[in-house]
């Protein structure tokens, strides 16, 4: 039976109740006019009848309690029961929204976490290529004689983004047999040349021949960037970085002033592959960074026994040992980077440096109009703030020459 039926049972039972009750009292009323009017002639026969009469008007009293307490008990249940059953549905659906926030609480915890991780990842591996493609600008614009800033005391470290340059090649002989590294060289001539379409193939049959030249791989990098083939030139760099990995991290850890960690990384390449010139000579770079400049020196000539015409190995190398004030040495340094590249403004600036230290005015002078003719603006703002060239800075000469 449902809650309604036994609703309307329970009203039922206390109508009938309040109707019984006043039938009674009609009765009763009735008897009373009735014996009164008999009274007179049977007063005693009156009064039995009048106490049976009240003796079943006070059972039905009883009994219409009972049935009244009974009823009340019924409904009081059923009220008890609704309410629960109310209180029940009204609180089932906050429950169920309370357990469904926790469980979308946990889930953007946990997504967030996964965004978190998959952005470090993503932000390193874009750092490493962002690093790679500026570096290769920076060489790009520094041949094409662009302004660019540079470091006032060593050059600006060459990662495996930049352009290597080899001696030239004799092609005049097509019918000779090529090696590899001769392909990638006339590849890094066709690039000087601005033929990008002839530089990609001659990598790419250099590559063919001997798949694990990492500087062929990033040269060819460079060449893509400079077409805007982005897609291409990125798994060029990252095949590059797959042969050598640890220089590449000590780059970053470099230019990130942990020298120490830089050595470590750059030592970790060398142990990999000991004829590494360029973590050679990174790692001279880092150990100039930390004014330990015979160490430097020492990782400079590393690199050039292994790759003589390495003009920037020669330009560090200047500058080290221009800090150990052997300057003789440092000019000699100078000259071997100038026969290999000559329209490097760096050089003839680290150059007039080293002379204005010695005292030596006029070497000083030519060496750095050489600079400015190469690239005026950015020398001419080096020049001004430059503590080596103090020894000169009253000079006419040089008033001159940065006016």
């Amino acid at each position: 039976m449902n809650i309604s039926n036994q609703v309307a049972i329970a009203q039922t039972m206390c109508y009938s109740s309040i109707v019984k009750t006043s039938i009674s009292t009609i009765a009763l009323a009735t008897i009373l006019v009735t014996g009164g009017a008999v009274s007179a002639a049977e007063p005693h026969q009156q009064l039995q009848l009048v106490r049976q009469q009240s003796e079943e008007l006070q059972i039905k009293e009883e009994i219409r309690d009972a049935v009244q307490e009974e009823v009340d008990i019924a409904f009081g249940r059923t009220a008890t029961l609704l309410n629960g059953i109310v209180i029940a549905l009204t609180f089932l659906p906050t429950a169920a929204g309370v357990g469904a926030w926790f469980l979308w609480a946990n889930l953007s915890r946990k997504t967030a976490i996964a965004r978190q991780e998959i952005e470090s990842i993503r932000y390193d591996t874009l750092s490493q290529f962002k690093l790679l493609i500026a570096d290769a600008e920076s060489v790009l614009a520094d041949i094409q004689q662009h302004n660019l800033p540079a470091n006032v005391e060593t050059d600006l470290l060459l990662p495996d983004a930049q352009m290597q340059e080899f001696e030239p090649v004799n092609y005049g002989n097509y019918k000779q047999l090529l090696s590899a590294p001769d392909y990638a060289k006339q590849g890094d001539a066709c690039f000087f040349e601005n033929r990008y379409e002839d530089a990609i193939a001659a990598y790419d049959r250099a590559l063919q021949m001997q798949p694990d030249l990492a500087d062929t791989w990033n040269n060819r990098g460079v060449v893509l960037t400079r077409m805007q083939r982005y897609p291409e030139a990125i798994a060029s760099y990252e095949q590059a970085t797959k042969i050598r990995p640890w220089n590449n991290r000590g780059v970053v850890l470099l230019e990130l002033q942990q020298y120490q960690d830089a050595i470590a990384c750059y030592e970790q390449a060398i142990q990999a592959k000991p004829d590494y010139a360029d973590a050679w000579n990174n790692r001279g770079v880092a150990f100039s960074k930390m004014q330990q400049y015979e160490q430097a020196v020492i990782s400079y000539n590393n690199a050039l026994q292994i790759k003589n015409d390495y003009t920037d190995a020669w330009n560090n190398r200047g500058v080290a040992l221009s800090k150990l004030e052997k300057y003789e040495a440092a000019i000699d340094s100078y000259d071997n980077a100038a026969k290999i590249r000559p329209d490097f403004y760096r050089i003839w600036y680290n150059k007039a440096r080293c002379y204005a230290l010695q005292g030596k005015i006029d070497q000083a002078i030519e060496n750095l109009k050489r600079a400015l003719n190469l690239n005026p603006n950015l020398c001419k703002e080096l020049a001004k703030t430059e503590a080596d060239l103090e020894k000169i800075r009253e000079h006419d000469a040089f008033k001159q020459l940065i006016s």
